[in-house]
Parts: structure tokens; sequence; C-alpha cells
């Protein structure tokens, strides 16, 4: 807790230090220790552990996303002496977890109070701004989502600052919702970086067929979740013919800052930016539309699920015919993680007019050159389940969309079969007519081959 009985500045004076005394000082072998979410991770603290790995042993460290290379990730030989495991995975932990060394998360987002603990971190290294005129540090545009989560947690026991003048944008809001004190830091280590920006990607054609789908969905005055990437920039590049729009959403976006000054969006609730620039970290720092919260509100689905007229858009890679969604693996392979889905897609089966929708290319071309479908009769064996069937709303390709909440599994198949790409359609009905849950009558007067349009927006 705080300690508001004593001078914070002479505080700051006597717990100055270095990384090196850091590592050589906190790090004792069995540890376990949290180390913040993307730009807030202590990059020059892991180096320093790299370079001095032979000292430990058996060292637990939990994160959320790198956004910069480090040599821990990627030699096998620093294996023998940590366990790096990343709550999602963006491209380097995906390197890094082919060769075997970051280990796979087993929890979504919505667990972030609990999965750190689960292992016992008591210890937390992190990024974070100088402290305001009472000694509060500012978490930052990441650090804010778990400020109650984690930061402030009693269970953890020694706490690491690195002060970052340049490398952090402080979020608006009460200190104790974003913040911590700098009395609640054994040890501070002054650590100005550049601030790490991470570009989104330009949508694909086929982002942009997808949206063509989603998009008649969409009213005025809905709140939206939407994920980062090609898909969400398209929808919201789309969003000024519609209406006005509310974002409600684990991450932010680009786009959403310049859709805000527009007028078109009117509040944006969020966790933490996704994949943004310098110029959406300052707009969120300085404009009172942005509201970035804590995991406790914009991941709990019970407060989700109070949210009115919700949509909510994620992607996935596969889907079987009744409806049973991969999104964080390719085959037998990891690739991202759960993340924040599925505290949404939950939340919109509660939420009034909610909608939920499960986006999904139709195909994929392998390293040969062959195509393969990504709506299969059932899903491989030893696939990961990251949406249990009973909660997918809409499942969405390019191909039209599978309205499938609460219907019957001779009904998802008959659905889901149609936003299939064509060449597989056939294919697929004479596999799945072999499993004991639907049969060939079962398709009389269904014409499988049926060609969707758009919805037309009412007028």
């Amino acid at each position: 807790m705080p300690n508001f009985e004593i001078d914070w500045k002479q505080w700051y004076k006597n717990h100055l230090t270095t990384t090196e005394k850091v590592a050589e000082e906190c790090f004792i072998n069995g540890d376990h220790w949290w180390l913040g979410q993307c730009n807030q991770v202590p990059y020059e603290l892991l180096d320093v552990l790299y370079q001095n790995m032979e000292k430990y042993h058996d060292i637990f460290i939990m994160y959320n996303c790198m956004c910069q290379p480090t040599d821990i990730m990627f030699d096998k030989e620093s294996k023998k002496h940590f366990r790096m495991n990343s709550m999602f995975c963006v491209p380097l932990e995906r390197i890094s977890g082919e060769m075997g060394i970051m280990e796979y998360s087993g929890a979504n987002y919505d667990q972030l109070d609990q999965a750190p603990f689960a292992y016992g971190c008591d210890k937390m290294a992190i990024h974070i701004c100088p402290p305001d005129a009472n000694g509060w540090c500012n978490c930052g545009g990441y650090g804010v989502s778990v400020v109650k989560a984690i930061a402030q947690r009693p269970e953890i026991k020694l706490r690491v600052a690195f002060i970052d003048s340049t490398g952090q944008y402080p979020m608006p809001g009460d200190v104790e919702k974003t913040s911590v004190h700098i009395t609640d830091f054994d040890y501070i280590v002054e650590a100005p970086t550049d601030m790490i920006a991470v570009p989104s990607a330009d949508p694909q054609d086929i982002d942009k067929k997808i949206a063509s789908y989603l998009l008649p969905y969409i009213n005025s005055g809905d709140k939206l979740q939407i994920g980062f990437g090609g898909l969400g920039e398209e929808v919201l590049a789309n969003l000024k013919s519609i209406g006005h729009f509310e974002i409600f959403s684990e991450v932010a976006c680009d786009n959403m800052a310049q859709l805000c000054r527009e007028g078109v969006i009117t509040k944006i609730t969020a966790c933490s930016p996704g994949a943004c620039s310098e110029e959406f970290f300052k707009f969120c720092s300085e404009d009172s539309r942005a509201n970035l919260v804590g995991v406790e509100f914009g991941l709990n689905p019970f407060y989700i699920a109070q949210q009115e007229n919700l949509v909510c858009i994620n992607a996935a890679f596969m889907c079987d015919l009744i409806g049973q969604v991969c999104a964080e693996a390719q085959g037998l392979q990891p690739y991202s993680g759960t993340g924040g889905s599925f505290a949404y897609v939950y939340g919109a089966t509660r939420a009034k007019n909610g909608r939920s929708f499960i986006c999904i290319r139709s195909t994929f071309v392998d390293h040969d050159g062959v195509t393969h479908t990504n709506i299969v009769p059932w899903l491989p064996e030893g696939s990961i389940v990251t949406t249990l069937k009973n909660f997918v709303m809409y499942i969405v390709t390019e191909w039209g969309v599978a309205d499938v909440f609460c219907m019957t599994l001779k009904d998802r198949i008959r659905r889901i079969i149609k936003i299939a790409h064509p060449d597989f359609r056939q294919e697929l009905k004479e596999k799945i007519c072999t499993s004991p849950l639907i049969e060939e009558e079962d398709f009389e007067n269904v014409d499988i081959m049926e060609i969707q349009e758009p919805m037309k927006r009412a007028k």
C-alpha cells in the first residue's frame, strides 16, 4: 500500500538503482514474475538476465505480447534457466513458440486477474510513467488495464519500476485505477525509451468481402467491439455511411481516433490500444472521449452483457459444421491465444440486442500451393476449440452469413455448409452424412450451392 506519511521524493532517491542490481538482487531461483504488457515489458532487464543466465534456474516469467525482440526468447539454452509465458502471441512469440522456447497460454484475457497468480507470481517489473506531483506513476496505455488486476494486488510482494519519461503516454483517470504509487516500488530504475508503435494491417480484398456481409447487421447507435487487423479497419472505414457509434472493446484501433474527431464515434471504452501509432496514444491521453479501463470492466463477460446493442466482431481460423470454432491455432500449431474473444462472444449472447460474429476465410493455401477448406465437417484430431458451439451466434465468410445461435445440430450443418467455399460444399456434405449427425434425406429441398448476397440496408 502507498505510504503517504513519507517524502516520496526521498523514497525515489533512496530506492534508485540499476538494471544490473535488479537482476542481481531481485531474481532468485524458483521466482515467478509478471513483466507487463507490450511496451511496458522491461526488455533491458531481459537482456541482462540473458547475458547472465548461467546464474539462474527455474525462473517463471509471465507477460503479455512482446513488441520488440530479445535474445532470451530465441536461444534454446535459455529454456534451462527461464520459462517464458505470454498471455497472447504476436509474431515474436510465434517464432519463439515454434522453436519450443515460449510457452503458450491456457488462459483468457478475462482471466488476467487469475492467470499470474495461478503460477504464484509475486514479483513485478514494468515500465511506467514518471511520478506526478503526488508520487503516482501512471501505468500508460498498455498498463492501465491491469492496475487493479495485477499491479496493485497484495499478492505482489516486490515491485520494480522502470521510470520511462519518453516511451510511455500517461492515461487520464483516477490514480487508483491508472497508477501505482512510487512508494509501492522496492527498486527504481530510470529507463527512458523510444515509443513503440505497431501499425495496423491494411484490409485485403477478402476482408472487404466479409465486411460487406457484416455491415448490414450494424445499426446507428450500436456499441462495437472490433479486433485490430484488416477486417476491423475495413468495418471502421464504412461506419460513416451508417451513423454514429460507441466503441466498447477489448482493444482500440488507430482509425477510431479520426472517426472520433469526425463525430462518427462518440465514445471509446477499451482496455488498451491494439495495433496503434504514437498518434493514437497521444489521442487517448488528451481526448476525453477515449477511456481506457481495467479488465474488471472491459473484459468482464457479465459487465459486457449489460451493454445494449452490442456488436462483437472476432476472427478465427477454422470451424466445423456444428459451429465449434478454432481461433488460436492452425491445425496442431498454436498461433495466437484466446485473448478477449470469449468475454465478448459470451457477453453478446446475454446483451440486449447483442450480436456476435465469428469471421473466417473459407479457404487457405498451403506451402505447396494446394487450397484447403477452413469449414470442415469436424475439427481435426487435436484441434484446440476456442469457442464452444453453443456460444456462437453468426459465422461469416466471404460467401455469406450463417445464423446458428441455439439452432439444432442439423440446422447448423445445413446453414454453415452454405458459407463454405462452393468447391468444397459437396465434399463436406458427403463426409458429414457419414456421421450420426445428419443424413442425406435431411438435405431434401436444401440447395447447398445457393449463393448468398449481402443484405440490403433498410432506408
